[in-house]
């Protein structure tokens, strides 16, 4: 009986543990864990994408032929600004929504993606043609690379080969 008494009470300790850990996690990560970048987040993220694209157009040595090709290469890949981007529905109208809008909302989010990677993806090919060979193995590298930091981070290029997608 003892034994039993015991560990119920470790049991339930270990769960208040728990349940003071959890709530405060939650208070100190906000209400969803999510927040809309500062102005110095975006601005420092504008910096880092100014010094990829200068390196990307020395490692090329894009021409002054192919300078035009370029500019428009740049304005067309941009990303979304928050301003520009559909506004989410808030916490509340999203709780307040039925399973199916729910799901039109995602579908109509993923058409949205979808039609930023095509146009995108145009603008690369676009771009791609206007170069010689060995600018394409370069650009090639750099788009290699740019894809192993972005979604290396989710265990596709951890470890093993790189013949993997």
């Amino acid at each position: 009986m003892f034994k039993l008494r015991k560990q119920l009470l470790i049991g339930v300790a270990a769960l208040s543990f728990a349940a003071i850990g959890m709530t405060a996690y939650a208070q100190a990560d906000g209400a969803d864990g999510r927040h809309a970048p500062t102005p110095e987040q975006q601005a420092k993220f504008a910096e880092k994408m100014a010094k990829r694209q200068a390196k990307l157009h020395d490692d090329l040595k894009i021409t002054p032929a192919q300078e035009a090709a370029w500019q428009t290469f740049i304005g067309k890949i941009k990303p979304v600004r928050p301003a520009d981007a559909p506004q989410r529905p808030s916490k509340e109208e999203w709780a307040k929504q039925t399973a199916p809008e729910r799901m039109d909302h995602q579908i109509e989010f993923m058409k949205r993606a979808e039609a930023r990677l095509a146009e995108r993806s145009a603008a690369v090919k676009e771009f791609y043609a206007v170069l010689t060979p060995v600018q394409q193995k370069v650009f090639d590298e750099h788009f290699k690379k740019m894809e192993q930091h972005r979604f290396g981070h989710r265990g596709f290029h951890h470890g093993g080969s790189d013949d993997r997608p």
